[in-house]
């Protein structure tokens, strides 16, 4: 509710500022008018000058009460979403251990109906997640502490556990423990939805005393477009495979922990299984 405050404080502002100029007028020409000016022209400025003082104090009043209406519309809609996507959740969770028990069940089966149902499952699960992180992007609290990336990294392989993980370093990591998950399910994510990758390769490298590079490099078909385009949200009637939720969030979420993201072009000398690259700067843990 931050950008809230910030509008009422420029409203008051705005609003002191042209009454006490309005006033200091009034006063001055309610002296000359005292003096020189005739009847009629004193009685003329005088409404003048009151319906002046007047009408900025409505404005003013009526802009301070729209923006709180404004506040309370954006709390009414955010509360719905929050107690939608709550709900929705938990209908998901539901159906995921629908979904475990079938996989159980026919496991020797093998069905590949059932395989993709279980990833879809997932997919969705984690496009809800992204959903209900967005609407709480603004107020949500973050909670650093130390975790080593092999911690992370072992929880978010649940979303795509066809895809091969390589790890070249492990180290501590100072951060959200819920904010560093999204982040990686979605690198996770646009690596096989987009690049059709098969394989992650983590790099890590410490960078000054207290921050972490991690070079993320997959083995997909990469990306053509324009790299700055990729951590902002799509509109709707773009023609595009994708809203760019995903990057739009951990583009924000690394933001929030005092990092960095960035989307490098690819090296020309680059071998046939480099395929797209996210560099991640992070704060780095105690004795990491």
């Amino acid at each position: 509710m931050k950008h809230f405050r910030v509008k009422i404080l420029i409203a008051i502002i705005w609003l002191v500022f042209t009454v006490s100029l309005a006033g200091w007028w009034f006063v001055y020409t309610w002296n000359q008018i005292e003096i020189n000016a005739e009847d009629n022209v004193r009685t003329m400025l005088q409404f003048e000058g009151v319906s002046l003082l007047v009408a900025l104090l409505a404005g003013g009043a009526a802009i301070v009460f729209l923006i709180f209406q404004e506040r309370k519309s954006y709390k009414t809609l955010n509360d719905f979403h929050l107690a939608f996507s709550h709900d929705l959740k938990n209908s998901m969770t539901s159906l995921q251990m629908q979904v475990g028990a079938l996989r159980d069940e026919y496991r020797e089966q093998n069905n590949p109906v059932l395989q993709r149902l279980d990833l879809e499952s997932k997919r969705l699960q984690m496009k809800l997640e992204n959903s209900l992180e967005l609407s709480r992007l603004a107020v949500s609290p973050y909670f650093m502490e130390n975790i080593s990336l092999s911690k992370i990294l072992a929880k978010t392989r649940f979303h795509e556990p066809e895809i091969e993980l390589i790890l070249d370093g492990d180290q501590q990591i100072h951060g959200d423990r819920r904010a560093l998950e999204i982040i990686f399910q979605n690198l996770f994510n646009n690596a096989v939805k987009h690049g059709q990758a098969t394989r992650v390769s983590i790099k890590t490298q410490k960078i000054d005393p207290d921050k972490i590079l991690l070079r993320i490099t997959d083995n997909g078909s990469g990306f053509n477009g324009e790299r700055e385009q990729l951590a902002k949200m799509i509109s709707l009637g773009e023609k595009t495979s994708g809203s760019g939720i995903g990057l739009y969030l951990v583009d924000q979420l690394v933001s929030k922990m005092d990092g960095k993201v960035s989307f490098p072009k690819p090296d020309l000398k680059a071998g046939p299984d480099d395929g797209f690259q996210v560099l991640l700067t992070l704060k780095k843990g105690a004795g990491g």
